[in-house]
């Protein structure tokens, strides 16, 4: 059974979506730097700024998560 759960991406104004690796943005969300923690979320900001020189704004996820051997 999928479980859900909750966690936050980094989204600059154009749409795109901050990764950790040049060139540091993407327009997938499922490639997105997924943080579950404030603190490393607030560190990726502050890289995303650096990296990018660009204002990153934080956004809530909720996805799935499915165990497939379990099926």
């Amino acid at each position: 059974m999928p479980k859900q759960k909750n966690g936050h991406v980094l989204k600059f104004e154009d749409g795109t979506y901050f990764i950790e690796q040049e060139p540091f943005t993407t327009v997938h969300l499922d490639e997105a730097e997924i943080y579950y923690k404030y603190f490393d979320l607030m560190e990726a900001q502050a890289r995303a700024l650096r990296n990018t020189g660009h204002e990153a704004r934080m956004v809530k996820v909720t996805f799935s998560i499915t165990d497939i051997s379990e099926q």
